[in-house]
């Protein structure tokens, strides 16, 4: 992921942490205080400490001071977990120290103080304060709170230290304090449906351009890694499509059902019934291209690549050359308790890291079970079809339809009209107590395409478009066929 994808022309200190610098706009305003709120376990303590352990690597000096929080040899046992975590930096660059007594001896001036001898002592340039909660808790008036947020504001630009403060309370309990510093980031942790959520939203920052919402981030063995929300940082570049040649599938047919191929640089939604044939049209377009010399990424959530070579062999395709080759690689993941923003952005990587002509994504459904707000479907489905675009590849998003018959077409993702270049339709109907698939071009953007529905057969020697299909009357696209009755054929009661 590229930092500067949001910038400002404000000095920065890096945070170190993956992805909140992008949300951020590039990290925290050098010189500014910073509040840092979220209700216990929402991993404020192991940001603070990330933040330090970066900076005191890159070379500065940090302090994380202690008010009323855990001691600090119970926390430093903790972040030795954490691959940020370097002892040789603990008590050299990264210094724990405790404000307790200061605040308990002089109160929120002797706090004021403290701070300022710490930070002149060790020309300190990044100061984390943990459990500022009990600063706002003993404030003798809401005059005086405010009056202490205001002086360490001061002192912070004065001494050019960039301070953190973190607390306990909610954003909903922030007014008082929180309009008084340069910024508020705020951190939850919540249920959805089975799991857990977190996300972190930046509230205000002061005279800095940043990413607005709530973006997901995860806590793991290298610590915080912030997901930043796919649409609010790509999407909105979209390259001139080369109205040149297009780009066959592999299967003649059909190239020949949507005027000669796949324009270049298009998206292609790929929708049908489980077991219509959408994993091997995908795994013949990216052959395809493979045999004119074109890199492909297969991103798939169910077969790992001996698998994909298996299938794909067994229609007569030599898929598993091509990914011995490195020509196509496969980009696979259990489509579990998974970000779909850190997905996305590990799929954007991969692009930018192997730059495919080709990419298969199988299935977009996959994916779109587990975004917490449906209604950020169209727009995640846009951005990440847009940003394929500009890297370059012409992209083919398989998307399944769970019911197998209805009365009507259901359309498994949102707006796909306005998403997707392309859209083709695989089914299958039962007919005569057969089953049969069949295949139709929904849409092409720029290219005549042919409208019949055509019989998609699959054997051992591949993937044929037959003739149009005249067995039935009505309801092949819904899967509830009427069967085509012969000339003079008498109607039944």
């Amino acid at each position: 992921m590229a930092n500067d994808r949001v910038a400002s022309a404000l000095p920065r200190l890096a945070t170190g942490v993956p992805g909140l610098d992008v949300v951020l706009g590039g990290g925290l305003v050098a010189g500014r205080t910073i509040v840092v709120a979220g209700p216990p376990g929402t991993g404020k303590t192991t940001l603070g400490n990330q933040m330090a352990f970066a900076h005191g690597a890159a070379g500065g000096a940090s302090v994380v001071g202690t008010l009323i929080a855990e001691p600090h040899d119970l926390m430093l046992a903790d972040l030795r977990g954490f691959s940020f975590f370097d002892p040789a930096l603990v008590g050299n660059r990264v210094q724990h120290l405790s404000l307790l007594a200061a605040l308990e001896g002089g109160g929120l001036d002797g706090v004021i103080a403290a701070v300022r001898q710490i930070v002149r002592d060790g020309d300190v340039s990044l100061l984390i304060v943990d459990g500022t909660s009990v600063v706002e808790d003993l404030a003798p008036s809401a005059f005086d709170l405010q009056r202490f947020a205001q002086r360490l504001q001061a002192q912070a630009a004065l001494l050019g230290c960039t301070t953190v403060l973190l607390t306990g309370h909610g954003p909903e309990d922030l007014p008082r304090f929180g309009a008084q510093v340069d910024g508020v980031i705020a951190l939850v942790n919540e249920r959805s449906d089975a799991r857990r959520l977190r996300q972190l939203e930046v509230l205000k920052l002061r005279g800095a351009r940043h990413l607005s919402g709530v973006h997901e981030f995860e806590i793991g063995d290298d610590g915080l890694a912030v997901h930043p929300r796919l649409e609010a940082v790509v999407g909105n570049r979209r390259p001139q499509q080369d109205p040149g040649q297009g780009l066959g599938t592999g299967v003649v047919g059909l190239d020949g059902m949507l005027g000669g191929g796949l324009m270049p640089l298009s998206s292609t939604l790929l929708m049908g019934t489980p077991g219509a044939g959408k994993t091997l049209l995908g795994l013949s377009f990216l052959t395809e291209g493979a045999r004119r010399g074109e890199r492909g990424l297969m991103v798939g959530f169910h077969e790992m690549a001996p698998d994909l070579a298996s299938t794909a062999a067994g229609v007569g395709l030599d898929l598993g050359d091509h990914i011995a080759a490195g020509l196509v690689r496969v980009l696979w993941e259990a489509p579990l308790e998974v970000s779909p923003d850190a997905w996305a952005w590990r799929l954007l990587a991969a692009v930018e890291e192997h730059r495919p002509n080709r990419v298969f994504l199988d299935a977009l459904t996959d994916i779109q079970r587990i975004i917490a707000s449906p209604v950020r479907s169209p727009t995640f489905t846009t951005a990440l079809a847009n940003e394929l675009r500009a890297l370059g590849a012409t992209t083919l998003i398989a998307a399944e339809i769970d019911t197998l018959a209805d009365d009507r077409l259901p359309i498994p993702v949102p707006a796909a009209s306005a998403t997707m270049d392309n859209g083709i339709l695989l089914r299958q109907i039962e007919l005569r107590s057969e089953v049969r698939r069949l295949v139709s071009v929904l849409k092409a953007r720029q290219a005549e395409h042919d409208p019949a529905i055509r019989e998609f057969v699959i054997g051992s020697g591949g993937i044929v478009v037959a003739e149009p299909f005249a067995r039935a009357s009505s309801g092949l696209l819904t899967g509830r066929a009427a069967p085509q009755e012969p000339p003079g054929a008498v109607q039944g009661p």
